[in-house]
């Protein structure tokens, strides 16, 4: 009887471990690819910004600019 409450336990143990084990890993794989969509995300973000900061410098000169 004994015997038997130790293979349950050590079944147990291994089960959980293992469980646990495998969503460890898918959650730090999906961080990161959380992390890469975040980067892609905040690199795009930037480039607007960058174009829209060029386009608004741009303005001023073309409106001061006569047109013969």
């Amino acid at each position: 009887m004994t015997t038997r409450w130790v293979v349950l336990g050590v079944a147990a143990l291994v089960t959980v471990g293992t469980v646990g084990g495998v969503a460890w890993r898918d959650r730090a794989r999906t961080a990161g690819a959380d992390e890469h969509a975040a980067g892609r995300d905040a690199q795009a973000r930037q480039h607007r910004y960058e174009v829209e900061r060029h386009v608004a410098q741009g303005d001023p000169i073309r409106r001061g600019q006569h047109h013969h």
